[in-house]
């Protein structure tokens, strides 16, 4: 019988019980596939991160769904890296770690706020998709009036992992989507996607910049509290259609989470060269719920 540590984190959130999340196991190198799947499946969280030795990297980062392996996730590797912090992992003396993700090797910025740490991701270069869909099509799957949909048009993004984003024109209309799952699901599998991002610059706090919300029924998970890959992709679109008004670097936040009972903010930074969106930032700070030991079967 094996045994392993490990943590459960809230991302995005300074405080219990909020934003997005994240199992954690900060000492993975003994475990393989089968057992992380089954860890990830045993903790029902949108994600569960493994971290591992690297020789490309400072840590490489696994992430696994409750059935299936993910290249990359925006909470888990802030869960992650507010771990390692705790544990005393982190090199006090450094600001910026690398991970090896199945995405790449991507940096991860540690900061302070009033004695916090804050750490921030970056995420892979966006990459804009037109899938063809009409706007017929989306509208239905999200079950709402097509002249509900910005004029935007509706693009599958990735600054890691692709995500479809479709802008709203009220947030009226984004929290009380009740979208068809299982075409949300279809089209998704299809076109290579996680799921669907639906955004407006309607917000809840004035302080916020754009209100959003993920769902991924593909990977088995109907709504991701606080999605930050989605966020990424989400700041990546506000920034391709010009939505907001940019400068060469320009910092967003993002609220999500209150339809599910757990706010969060995300802070979203993008940089622009030549008129495109080149690099794009995601993060926040997080809490330790829970932590213990997990019990496994050995392989053999």
């Amino acid at each position: 019988m094996g045994i392993i540590r490990i943590k459960q984190v809230d991302v995005f959130t300074d405080r219990l019980f909020g934003g997005n999340p994240a199992g954690i196991v900060t000492s993975a190198g003994s475990l393989g596939e089968k057992e992380m799947q089954l860890i990830a499946r045993e903790m029902n969280l949108s994600e569960t991160a493994f971290i591992e030795p690297s020789d490309k990297a400072d840590f490489k980062v696994r992430f696994f769904t409750p059935n299936s392996e993910v290249d990359l996730c925006g909470h888990a590797t802030i869960g992650s890296f507010y771990a390692l912090n705790e544990e005393g992992c982190l090199d006090p003396d450094r600001s910026v770690f690398t991970q090896e993700t199945r995405a790449g090797v991507l940096e991860v910025e540690r900061s302070f706020v009033e004695g916090r740490p804050v750490f921030m991701m970056t995420q892979a270069k966006p990459r804009f998709k037109d899938i063809g869909a009409s706007r017929r099509e989306i509208a239905g799957i999200l079950r709402i009036d097509e002249s509900e949909l910005l004029e935007a048009d509706p693009l599958n993004v990735s600054t890691g992992i692709w995500w479809f984003v479709v802008g709203l024109k009220h947030l009226d209309t984004v929290r009380k989507l009740k979208p068809d799952l299982q075409a949300m699901s279809d089209l998704s599998g299809r076109h290579g996607m996680t799921g669907f991002i639906p955004f407006c610059l309607e917000t809840v706090d004035p302080e916020a910049d754009f209100h959003m919300r993920a769902f991924a029924p593909l990977v088995g998970i109907s709504e991701d509290p606080v999605c930050g890959t989605g966020n990424g992709c989400a700041g990546a679109f506000i920034a391709h259609h010009g939505l907001v008004e940019f400068k060469e670097t320009t910092d967003l936040v993002s609220e999500a989470g209150f339809e599910v009972h757990r706010p969060g903010q995300v802070m979203v930074s993008l940089q622009r060269e030549n008129g495109k969106v080149s690099r794009v930032k995601v993060g926040g700070t997080a809490v330790t719920v829970m932590e213990g030991e997990m019990r496994f079967q050995d392989r053999g």
